[in-house]
């Protein structure tokens, strides 16, 4: 947009008609009431400015699109179709939530095959993943959905590169669909919201997966996840200890003991990750009745897993700030 600059012209010799056009008087006519006014204007302009150039200097977030997700249903024999469309929303909604963190710009498409079956709730995983670098004979690997999202290279070795396992009677009978896109309804105090599920299993389809047995914590071969690598056993329990979710949560966070991809235990070490409403990627419990986002903690750990988050737009901080000096200026400068 072509931006309009005014000429700079004497004070003394214009005033403002009453029609908002400048009119030429002649010198000593501009009386002592008409200069108050052009200063007050002119102080307003130079606050208009200020202002305008405090708020364009506070931290703005990139702009992105919402992923587009692929999804085919299988292992029903068609029989839930009536549920795909709102399992598709409630999947696309769920991978925005985690992409935002780390995709600037368009998302590219994830191909995702949910299953039906008999799983008690729902799991997932990332089904292929890529490598990072070496450590000697060992190498680190990232979740190759990741790799979808930022440079959209898709599993080189099926038509998938996620895949979601939801149990037909979970399904059924435990999750609640918001009919309302702008997701503002309240869940019901009886069934479990299954965007907040599906948001928790794109946490691990991106980042909290890897390569080390749920129970003991050993790994399987000489290949480790990003999360394997920062994964320590102390006193024989799991812990992160990435440096952003260290400084978050004020030390090594508690993995779910036997659970070892999730945050939180119901006692000792952890307990607080799961108390009511507990964290969205605890490993024990989702309460009913309730929603689920993504943790200051959650995205501490994508952030030490190398998935950079965006810059924040402006907060509350920010612009309290930015009020505060133009209502200083203002005061300032009233006659």
């Amino acid at each position: 947009m072509q931006q309009t600059h005014l000429r700079r012209v004497p004070v003394l010799t214009t005033v403002e008609t009453r029609v908002g056009v400048p009119t030429q008087q002649p010198d000593g006519a501009f009386t002592l009431h008409q200069r108050k006014r052009q200063r007050k204007r002119q102080r307003k302009r130079i606050l208009i400015a200020v202002t305008c150039g405090l708020l364009c200097c506070l931290p703005m977030s990139s702009t992105y699109s919402s992923p587009l997700v692929k999804v085919t249903f299988s292992g029903d024999n068609g029989q839930l179709s009536p549920y795909y469309g709102e399992i598709a929303n409630d999947l696309n909604y769920a991978a925005a939530d985690w992409e935002k963190l780390f995709v600037s710009g368009s998302a590219a498409t994830l191909n995702v095959d949910v299953i039906f079956d008999n799983s008690p709730t729902a799991n997932s995983s990332s089904l292929f993943a890529t490598p990072l670098y070496s450590l000697g004979s060992w190498s680190v690997f990232q979740q190759g959905a990741v790799d979808v999202a930022l440079d959209g290279i898709h599993n080189p070795s099926g038509p998938y590169d996620a895949a979601i396992h939801v149990g037909t009677s979970y399904l059924t009978n435990e999750l609640w669909f918001d009919p309302n896109p702008e997701n503002t309804d309240s869940v019901p105090v009886n069934k479990t919201d299954a965007e907040s599920v599906f948001i928790h299993e794109f946490g691990h389809i991106f980042g909290f997966q890897g390569y080390r047995d749920q129970s003991t914590g050993a790994l399987w071969s000489n290949a480790e996840s990003t999360f394997d690598v920062l994964m320590s056993f102390l006193n024989n329990a799991p812990y992160f200890t990435g440096s952003d979710a260290e400084s978050v949560y004020g030390g090594p966070v508690p993995l779910t003991v036997g659970n070892i991809y999730h945050v939180g235990n119901p006692s000792g070490p952890g307990a607080d990750l799961e108390a009511y409403p507990g964290d969205l990627m605890n490993g024990n419990v989702f309460y009913r009745g309730t929603r689920y986002i993504i943790s200051p903690i959650d995205a501490a750990i994508f952030t030490d897993l190398g998935l950079t988050t965006e810059v924040p737009e402006p907060g509350t901080i920010g612009i309290f700030s930015v009020s505060l000096i133009g209502f200083w200026l203002m005061r300032r400068w009233s006659p």
